[in-house]
């Protein structure tokens, strides 16, 4: 053996011990990306029981849970408008074990806030859209109009007479209406309540003249003739509420809709998420899944993590423009 040889030969052992040690580790991970899940998983909404996040998430978590052969268990952490909640999952292991219900406020919360705990955009790994639901434009009925256009024209004859209820501070219905306001070219002033349900009352006790409420909030006090619909805020007509025009139809390109995903912690193994993604994507299909998303006002949507990424990716942006426009920003 030469020199040469001889020198090289503790260097070529070391490499392929090395190699041996990374093909080992790959092996393991394998096997227990192969496993998943072997123990209970837990979905966090990062809101109070009761509300439409928690009931999207009691709608999807047994079916889910029935797939992977394993519990799913819904765990409501709130606090500052589901932040607390969501940056519980971006800290947590990224193992799919932690699962976030997110809403649409998780793409308004970069726009409104002036920081956040977490990077939106490189915190959390898509994994699925389940559902989106739309709001609707209701107005009290003593304001007489009984159309988009009718509103319209009437805030223009009457500049800074008219008031919107908002649920909550920069929320998505406030964000929707001012995404309205300044593609209408209109004013009106916002009136924060606590929550959809007091806004909601607010209007139809004429505190405030009208509102982007959620569909299937409204849809009861609109068939009592307590609130009068005028339009949906889609880009197509609401299943639940097919007799109602798109704001679009008036306004070219207006869309607000309200959204419900499931987001893993950043780094979770992609075997993982696809394993995911393939069973929430078999779940909102399914005829029976479609119904029940409907009796809320819903419309299930599934895809792969790229829509729903996709999503995310614009809707920050649009809705960071929005909140400049409208000065909205919270401490």
């Amino acid at each position: 053996m030469s020199a040469l040889m001889a020198a090289f030969m503790p260097f070529r052992s070391e490499v392929l011990f090395r190699l041996c040690l990374v093909l080992a580790v790959l092996g393991l991970g394998g096997a227990r990306a192969d496993a998943y899940p072997d123990r209970p998983i837990h979905l966090i909404v990062p809101f109070p029981p009761g509300g439409p996040a928690s009931v999207v998430a009691e709608i999807v978590a047994p079916p889910l849970g029935e797939r992977l052969g394993q519990k799913v268990v819904v765990e409501n952490r709130s606090g500052v408008d589901g932040i607390v909640g969501s940056d519980d999952v971006a800290r947590a292991t990224p193992d799919g074990y932690t699962l976030l219900l997110a809403t649409s406020s998780h793409v308004i919360h970069p726009a409104t806030y002036n920081s956040l705990p977490f990077d939106t955009d490189k915190a959390f790994a898509p994994v699925s859209l389940l559902v989106t639901t739309q709001y609707v434009l209701v107005v009290n009925p003593s304001l007489p109009v009984e159309s988009v256009e009718e509103l319209i024209g009437y805030a223009k004859r009457y500049p800074g007479k008219l008031t919107y209820a908002a649920g909550g501070l920069g929320g998505p219905s406030q964000m929707a209406f001012e995404l309205f306001k300044t593609t209408a070219g209109i004013a009106a002033a916002p009136i924060a309540y606590e929550g959809g349900a007091d806004a909601l009352h607010a209007v139809v006790k004429g505190d405030a003249e009208m509102m982007m409420a959620p569909l299937i909030s409204a849809v009861p006090l609109i068939q009592e003739g307590k609130l009068r619909a005028l339009a949906v805020t889609g880009r197509h007509p609401a299943p639940a509420a097919p007799e109602l025009p798109t704001i679009a139809e008036t306004l070219p390109g207006y869309s607000a809709v309200s959204w419900y995903a499931v987001l893993a912690p950043a780094g979770t193994p992609a075997a993982v998420i696809n394993r995911l993604n393939t069973e929430l994507d078999r779940i909102v299909h399914e005829p029976e899944m479609q119904q029940r998303f409907a009796s809320i006002g819903g419309e299930a949507i599934g895809g792969p993590p790229a829509t729903l990424a996709s999503l995310i990716r614009g809707e920050i942006p649009r809705w960071r423009r929005v909140a400049k426009d409208a000065g909205i920003h919270i401490e």
